[in-house]
């Protein structure tokens, strides 16, 4: 008896054990903070182990000035699969159908297909940065493909500044090809830079502003600025939609553009 109560009073004397740290929560936990469309910002997150993202959208662009008139492109296929590593993604983009009516000429055809890799390098409670880079085949139609093989080198980020607000960018370089007036393709170089702003709503879903620079929008062209904004939701763990508008206020060899899309992205568990 003296034995058992000795031993009750050095069991309640001794320390409890420190608890563990407490493990950070998975910012690219949600689909809303994984799929990267519409923007031109990359999501810096990667899609989760052994899970695979279909995204896919319709985009109606109407361009103005001398030559205007109208290009769709559905269904902008882009096919996601994660890895046995969390950081690791492997990404395909199929040929999209494209019709347009720019410069009083009605023409449709297929855009390239595209390749990539997407990789997160580091993450905390409030931020993610990665890298992905993209090449391009030229596979498409004659009216619709770069001409020439184009890659894409891209860091991501990504930053929470509380419950409503969080900001996200890219910095993109980028070796592009193009025709020139000759009909031969030539290559050039695009810094691409862009910035996103994301205001958290109830019940799974988001707003977004971004502001997007491209430092040569084409073959003999200049400088390009381009603002969109939209709207996100999600019905559920693996089903995304979203519906957005832009605008590229510069002028560019006498024509304007703007755009209005729908999408859905949808992904699989294990």
């Amino acid at each position: 008896m003296v034995t058992l109560a000795l031993a009750s009073v050095l069991i309640a004397a001794s320390p409890s054990p420190s608890p563990g740290p407490t493990p950070i929560p998975d910012p690219c936990a949600p689909i809303l903070a994984i799929v990267t469309r519409p923007t031109v910002t990359t999501s810096v997150c990667t899609v989760r182990a052994r899970h695979v993202l279909l995204e896919s959208g319709y985009t109606n662009t109407t361009v103005t000035g001398s030559a205007g008139g109208n290009q769709v492109s559905y269904p902008q296929a882009f096919l996601r699969i994660g890895t046995g590593d969390s950081r690791l993604e492997f990404a395909f983009t199929p040929p999209s159908s494209n019709a347009s009516s720019v410069a009083g000429t009605t023409i449709s055809g297929t855009s390239d297909m595209n390749f990539g890799v997407k990789y997160e390098l580091g993450t905390t409670a409030a931020a993610v940065w990665g890298v992905n880079a993209q090449v391009s085949v030229a596979s498409g139609s004659p009216a619709f493909t770069a001409g020439g093989t184009q890659y894409t080198a891209n860091f991501n980020w990504s930053y929470t500044l509380n419950s409503e607000f969080s900001f996200a960018g890219t910095l993109g370089f980028n070796s592009l090809a193009g025709y020139v007036a000759s009909g031969d393709v030539t290559h050039f170089f695009a810094f691409i830079p862009s910035v996103e702003l994301e205001a958290a709503l109830p019940a799974n879903s988001q707003l977004f502003a971004e502001y997007a620079y491209f430092s040569q929008a084409g073959v003999g062209l200049g400088s390009r600025s381009l603002i969109d904004f939209g709207f996100q939701h999600d019905f559920s763990p693996h089903l995304q939609f979203d519906v957005e508008y832009g605008v590229q206020s510069t002028l560019l060899a006498g024509l304007r553009q703007h755009y209005v899309g729908v999408g859905l992205a949808f992904m699989t568990s294990p």
